[in-house]
């Protein structure tokens, strides 16, 4: 093809045919430029269909990623709901007398104020739109905004549960020493079958404000990491919904 066209352009210039020589270049030209466009056109069209399908193969990864997460932070959230119950039936007997205290198991309750909720959320696919840069092609701007708020919140949540973690130590290193932990263990993994026969008059705590503070503490730490679990969960909420309105 190349050499058909420099063969035009040679039997113009033999012919002395300049003016139809110079038409001749300018309209190759224009085919040259028509040829580019074209090229380019093809090259974006090419680069935005990967590029959807890329996105699509991100908005798949998100829905299935945050439906998990937010059947965990839903589990989680009933977990922290009994405790915070179990916790005002604590504070419920406090400064009680000790033939109400033996009436009621406060082995179990003490025990049961631990088993909160957890955080171990999945954020891979979160993780791997922010290193390949796949964010700022996403088209739904409310999800860019969902997925960033996503991060802020993970970050705010894992601070509250590690305070919350100090808190539960605190309370551990307190009745280290005045509650035998074995008759709490009897409900966990330990599964122990037999009390501790260790005497100790275990009910003094509930006449202790410190300890009555101690659980205080705890429950508003836990209240408060429940709060950011509502929030959080809200936030999942919009990313599903938006990464699904988005395909």
């Amino acid at each position: 093809m190349i050499k058909f066209f420099r063969q035009i352009r040679y039997n113009l210039m033999e012919q002395n045919k300049t003016g139809r020589y110079f038409k001749y270049a300018i309209g190759e030209i224009i085919l040259v430029v028509i040829g580019i466009l074209i090229a380019l056109q093809i090259n974006n069209w090419n680069q935005n269909r990967l590029q959807h399908q890329n996105e699509l193969k991100f908005l798949k990864g998100i829905q299935s990623e945050f439906k998990l997460n937010k059947a965990y932070l839903e589990n989680a959230k009933k977990k922290n709901t009994e405790a915070l119950k179990t916790g005002r039936s604590i504070m419920s007997l406090m400064n009680k007398d000790i033939e109400t205290l033996k009436r009621i198991n406060t082995d179990s309750l003490i025990f049961q104020i631990f088993e909160v909720g957890g955080f171990e959320i999945s954020e891979n696919t979160v993780l791997e739109i922010m290193q390949v840069g796949q964010l700022q092609h996403l088209e739904n701007e409310k999800l860019k905004s969902l997925i960033l708020d996503w991060t802020q919140h993970k970050n705010r949540i894992e601070r509250t549960r590690q305070n919350m973690d100090r808190k539960q130590d605190y309370l551990v290193d307190y009745l280290m020493s005045r509650y035998p932990l074995k008759n709490i263990d009897r409900y966990g993994i330990l599964a122990w079958e037999n009390d501790s026969e260790i005497e100790i008059n275990k009910y003094t705590i509930f006449s202790d404000l410190e300890f009555e503070n101690i659980v205080d503490d705890f429950l508003y730490n836990l209240a408060s990491y429940d709060i950011r679990i509502t929030d959080f969960l809200q936030v999942i909420d919009g990313i599903l919904e938006n990464s699904t309105d988005t395909q």
